[in-house]
């Protein structure tokens, strides 16, 4: 898998909400530069997926595009206050419906370097499917939180905000961690399977 790839995918969202959520004065003039940014990093870092159909980055720049033109050009303000629960909504949705219709969009990361034949094989697709339904779980509960806030914005709970944080970097640290988890089981089982036969008598 090439995770730098897969995971430089999120760095436009986590610019994006960074920059939006940054006091500096005119929550207008952050979100506009937000946006902008957004859409900068995805150019920079994902224009060939984009061009080969990388369905999140794909995903990223028209969300990107859309509600800048919503919200900016249209002067449509009120939808900023959905936005938070907007991206995470869209995110945990492109996790699931890919999963659903048998293509985890993390598959076209893995596949990148990878001989089409293992590409196509069950323990690639079966790890793929594992990082995809982490990263689900991670934009559900991460959409939960923000979806409460958004119906009790109370100041004394906006602290729990930064849980979503805390769900993006156990996924993270799960994506990095599980494929050389999964490669070093499966060698040590090839290892095992070795010996097991060299035991046998001839």
């Amino acid at each position: 898998m090439n995770l730098i790839s897969l995971l430089t995918a999120f760095v436009p969202w986590i610019a994006f909400t960074l920059v939006a959520e940054a006091p500096l004065g005119n929550p207008l003039m952050s979100l506009t530069l937000a946006f902008i940014i957004g859409i900068v990093i995805t150019l920079l870092t994902s224009y060939r997926q984009i061009l080969k159909g990388y369905i999140l980055s794909v995903i990223t720049i028209v969300f990107f595009v859309v509600f800048f033109i919503v919200i900016i050009g249209l002067h449509q303000y009120s939808v900023a206050n959905y936005l938070s629960v907007l991206s995470m909504l869209v995110l945990t949705v492109v996790c699931w419906v890919t999963m659903l219709f048998h293509f985890p969009f993390t598959l076209q990361y893995s596949r990148e370097g990878i001989d089409p034949e293992r590409a196509r094989s069950a323990p690639f697709m079966r790890v793929n499917y594992v990082i995809t339904g982490v990263w689900a779980i991670a934009f559900t509960l991460a959409l939960a939180v923000d979806s409460f806030l958004l119906v009790r914005p109370d100041p004394a709970l906006m602290f729990w905000d930064n849980l979503k944080w805390v769900f993006m970097v156990i996924a993270i640290v799960f994506t990095v961690w599980y494929p050389d988890y999964v490669h070093k089981k499966r060698a040590l089982q090839e290892i095992a399977e070795i010996k097991s036969r060299e035991k046998k008598p001839a």
